[in-house]
């Protein structure tokens, strides 16, 4: 469906969507910077400006009204490959890791303190 870019902001687009067929007012809908396109974006002002006619895909319409929309999914050749599952549990793993890695830095770097606290109290 053709969609009108009403706003910018830096994590994403609104595109305002025509009604469901009833008649009623025009939607709005974000784009997230991440469904612009199939490349990275890092600069969304360098692929939309407000006013620009776009395609878009209704990807979700959330309990709370906010309609989710994309871009990149809109187009005829897109194709949902298997590989952000796999990277879901890359994902996973690398967060499992990390938050350990912190966990064991903090209890290091405290250890650390303390014992300089201790050496401080005992030179005065």
């Amino acid at each position: 469906m053709q969609g009108k870019v009403v706003r910018l902001e830096e994590y994403g687009a609104f595109v305002e969507v025509p009604p469901n067929g009833d008649g009623g007012e025009p939607v709005t809908g974000l784009v997230h910077v991440s469904e612009v396109d199939t490349d990275f974006v890092d600069n969304i002002y360098a692929y939309l400006a407000e006013g620009d006619e776009v395609e878009v895909k209704v990807r979700e319409v959330k309990p709370d009204g906010k309609v989710d929309l994309s871009i990149k999914r809109a187009d005829p050749d897109w194709q949902d490959d298997e590989e952000p599952r796999l990277r879901s549990q890359i994902d996973k793993d690398f967060n499992r890791k990390l938050r350990r890695f912190m966990h064991r830095s903090q209890m290091i770097q405290g250890a650390r303190r303390r014992q300089a606290r201790a050496r401080l109290g005992r030179e005065r």
